[in-house]
């Protein structure tokens, strides 16, 4: 099947359907091919940050998504025993962004918006049940192998985007170092539509909870709370997703809840990682295909979308025409660059300031995060790195 025109997105995640969509309206033919049956349906992430909700406006998404989540204008810091808390206010930077606020919005209802409008405007761009297992490519075109229905099919275009996630078959077919380092703590997380804002006091939209039990989060959506903690080193899989182990985790943050009903539970591993580079011939790599981090602050998902309207803007300049080589180089420098310099490093920073275990280092933990929300200026600047802003404008102004 050839179409050296087209663009071949592998992944039907949020990075690879936002770039599909931008593309089309751009006038350029899409094929994305997505392993699974169908549209993702985990919550996954459920943080989207300002700049991406900016980015997201310019599809007419935002407002979509809005309707679906809830907006977090504050988060704190708490100890969970004596509530000692410090708490961030959005609201100081309202004059940077006209969202200046945490958007708490599980990652599938981009997905499923995102989805239907590409469907609309491009009826049969998106391949169910169809996985990239192979990439060739030579000056001028690039050739994806996929299987559908268990048999090996395979499609030529002008360009491939890697959107197919952190286990990227295309990625790894290339032989591109993905290198870092796996974090020893799992992470887990529960969604329950009990009403913890009704019993635990003080409680914000984001809350990072420090305690003898062990640190959590919690983050409330527009339909339930979702609750995550790091299970122990030596724990069995097996039973942190036992319903005893987690009834008996959420009892001992509001005992009022037991019995809870669970909606979601998820277990996964946390990784450091990003790509030796993002493009490689015509292939690009995007996403947690391109770089991974720690989920503390909310990140992953944001960068990768970051990713999908930087790399998309190049495409769409290559098809008027303009250099390939020079724009997709810049690409790599100016994502790779945010990657490692701005979300690793601050996701990292959030990672082990949440999971500090010693209580007395936890005191100096908050009283340093207390001085910095007194000090406005200081204030402001941690804001705007933790929404990404200063991430993002980074990025784009890298020559």
């Amino acid at each position: 099947m050839a179409n050296v025109g087209r663009v071949i997105i592998a992944g039907a995640g949020p990075v690879g359907l936002v770039s599909a969509l931008r593309l089309v309206r751009a006038g350029i033919a899409v094929t994305v091919f997505e392993k699974a049956e169908a549209l993702h349906s985990e919550p996954r992430a459920s943080t989207f940050h300002s700049p991406t909700l900016e980015l997201l406006d310019t599809l007419g998404l935002t407002s979509k998504l809005l309707e679906l989540g809830r907006p977090a204008p504050q988060w704190q810091y708490k100890i969970y025993e004596t509530g000692e808390s410090v708490i961030f206010d959005f609201g100081l930077i309202a004059d940077e962004t006209r969202y200046p606020y945490r958007l708490q919005c599980e990652q599938f209802n981009l997905v499923r918006v995102a989805a239907a409008a590409l469907e609309r405007e491009a009826p049969g761009t998106l391949i169910f049940g169809a996985e990239v297992t192979d990439v060739v490519q030579n000056h001028d075109s690039v050739t994806a192998t996929f299987i559908r229905d268990g048999k090996p099919e395979t499609m030529s275009g002008a360009w491939l985007i890697a959107a197919d996630g952190a286990a990227s078959a295309v990625r790894t077919k290339l032989d591109i170092p993905f290198t870092g380092e796996t974090y020893p703590a799992v992470s887990f997380t529960v969604g329950t539509p009990f009403a913890f804002h009704e019993h635990l006091p003080g409680l914000l939209g984001v809350n990072y909870y420090w305690s003898d039990f062990g640190p959590f989060s919690m983050f409330r959506t527009r339909f339930m709370w979702r609750v995550g903690w790091s299970p122990p080193p030596d724990s069995v899989d097996e039973d942190t997703l036992s319903e005893e182990t987690i009834q008996s985790k959420l009892g001992k943050i509001c005992p009022a809840g037991s019995p809870f009903q669970v909606m979601t539970a998820r277990l996964y591993r946390v990784h450091r990682r990003v790509a030796e580079t993002f493009n490689l011939g015509r292939v690009l790599l995007a996403g947690d295909a391109a770089h991974l981090n720690s989920p503390a602050g909310g990140f992953g998902m944001n960068g990768g979308l970051h990713d999908a309207f930087n790399l998309t803007t190049k495409l769409i300049a290559i098809h008027n025409s303009a250099d390939a080589g020079a724009l997709l180089d810049h690409y790599t420098r100016q994502r790779r660059s945010a990657a490692v310099d701005d979300i690793q490093s601050t996701s990292d920073a959030n990672y082990r300031r949440h999971r500090e275990k010693d209580p007395a280092k936890r005191r100096e933990v908050l009283a340093d995060l207390q001085a910095i929300a007194a000090d406005r200026d200081r204030h402001r600047a941690f804001l705007m790195d933790n929404a990404l802003i200063n991430s993002f404008r980074r990025s784009e102004a890298i020559a």
